[in-house]
């Protein structure tokens, strides 16, 4: 008992420190945690393409940006990254829909 809530506590630290160095390092490149989805996957294709255009196109500009400030090996000016937040959900419900929706297609028709 002792044991698993060091094992807890331990484990909720590590996980602090690494949610708190992915913050960091979206914020570096002005990212949002959505946006480093990978696209090749068809359900989040099909979640970004159900995100309203002018969430696309905010999307489309940051992952732009994040490439231009990677090549320059500059990151983001410090005062841009306190106004990010980058771990908030843009795309997760559309994301749990798209899944859903492919889920019981599957189900219902078999694997494509």
């Amino acid at each position: 008992m002792a044991l698993e809530m060091v094992g807890k506590r331990a484990w909720n630290v590590l996980a602090g420190g690494y949610q708190t160095m992915v913050i960091q390092r979206l914020n570096q490149y002005g990212l949002k945690y959505n946006d480093i989805l990978n696209e090749a996957l068809p359900d989040v294709q099909k979640a970004v393409s159900r995100l309203d255009p002018d969430m696309q196109q905010s999307r489309d500009r940051r992952i732009k940006r994040a490439l231009d400030i990677s090549f320059k090996k500059k990151p983001l000016p410090m005062d841009i990254q306190k106004k990010l937040f980058p771990l908030d959900p843009y795309i997760d419900s559309l994301l749990d829909e798209a899944r859903e929706l492919r889920l019981e297609r599957e189900l219902l028709n078999g694997p494509r």
